[in-house]
């Protein structure tokens, strides 16, 4: 039996915690409210979840592909709004 923290899960999951620390971090320092890099951290997150706790990526292709474009293309939609005019 594998050791628990030996697992992949695991090892998303203290990721996962470890994104938004740090996201939770940047949004409470001044200096560092960066909202296009918030913004990546939280898809970043999303793109975990899908990927391996909805087990997309063991999905077919197109599944896979349109998770992918969705992610990107809000993504980058919300940086858009958010650039300073």
């Amino acid at each position: 039996m594998k050791s628990i923290f030996l697992q992949t899960n695991t090892a998303i999951w203290a990721l996962l915690a470890l994104a938004t620390t740090l996201s939770w971090y940047m949004g409470s320092d001044a200096a560092l409210n960066i909202p296009a890099a918030m913004l990546l951290i939280a898809f970043f997150k999303t793109r975990l979840v899908i990927m391996h706790f909805m087990e997309v990526n063991h999905a077919p292709v197109g599944l896979r592909l349109i998770c992918e474009a969705w992610g990107i293309v809000c993504c980058a939609a919300l940086i858009v709004l958010y650039l300073p005019s």
